[in-house]
């Protein structure tokens, strides 16, 4: 009886997390603005992601671009409590810099609702915000568009 229950909370559990998957389907955005240089040049940066459901698991694509910035990233997410954890996988064609290993927890996002509205924190790791204002972590960033 006992392994007929704890089977049952087993399929629950990964039934689960296989319909928190596709929740987290989509594209979001997060754009810094960093002022203007001593020249008068905008210190502007996008970064945009896009986090596909290939039957079961998630892949993602991250890239970064703007004012000294040419990010091109791939990546893979576990969602973990309710919690999206996003790990480094390679780099794309557009990459200009290459600091992260394969594994890298680069960011998580977790989703929170305040006030009947529900916000989408950001927990930093390895990749982090190129304006300094923007590196506390638990804040909101990412915006699904």
């Amino acid at each position: 009886m006992k392994k007929l229950f704890n089977s049952i909370i087993f399929l629950m559990l990964a039934g689960a997390a296989a319909y928190a998957q596709p929740a987290w389907a989509g594209n979001y955005v997060f754009s810094e603005n960093g002022g203007r240089t001593v020249g008068g040049t905008a210190i502007f940066i996008t970064h945009e992601m896009d986090v596909s459901d290939d039957h079961g698991s998630l892949t993602i694509t991250i890239q970064s671009n703007g004012y000294q910035t040419s990010r091109d990233l791939v990546a893979t997410a576990k969602v973990e409590g309710g919690r999206l954890n996003i790990y480094f996988e390679s780099y794309g064609e557009n990459n200009t810099f290459e600091p992260y290993e394969q594994g890298d927890l680069l960011f998580s996002l977790e989703k929170k609702t305040v006030k009947g509205k529900t916000e989408l924190l950001t927990f930093w790791g390895k990749f982090t915000p190129f304006v300094p204002k923007n590196e506390k972590t638990g804040k909101v960033y990412f915006k699904k568009t």
